[in-house]
């Protein structure tokens, strides 16, 4: 975006400047006169007292913000699918453990039972 600086003396003789921006220039006559030319933060403020205008005549209904997910969630998603990978990876290693502590109390029993000797 240009920057556009204007230079001008005024009456006492003094040389004043200002910058103009490009978005919100003006044409007094020609082909552009009939156009209005309005800048982002302009449109922006448009747009919020269109919206305070709707809510106080009863036509917007207030939206409380953050109770609703406005975008597709793909932080979730991808959490949710490390999350099942990591819950499955625990999940198979404690059923591993759970059978060699059964394994090995069988092992025990076993070598129990041969030191016990017969009557």
């Amino acid at each position: 975006m240009p920057v556009v600086t204007m230079t001008a003396v005024n009456d006492l003789g003094e040389t004043v400047s200002t910058n103009v921006s490009s978005n919100e220039a003006a044409f007094i006559t020609g082909v552009f006169s009939q156009s209005v030319i309005v800048s982002d933060f302009g449109k922006a403020m448009l747009a919020v007292q269109e919206e305070l205008a709707g809510l106080k005549n009863g036509t917007v209904a207030f939206v409380l913000p953050g109770v609703s997910i406005m975008v597709f969630p793909v932080g979730l998603v991808i959490t949710s699918i490390w999350l099942a990978i990591g819950l499955a990876a625990y999940g198979m290693g404690t059923a591993q453990r759970i059978a060699f502590r059964e394994q090995y109390q069988r092992a025990v029993q076993r070598e129990n039972k041969r030191a016990v000797g017969r009557i």
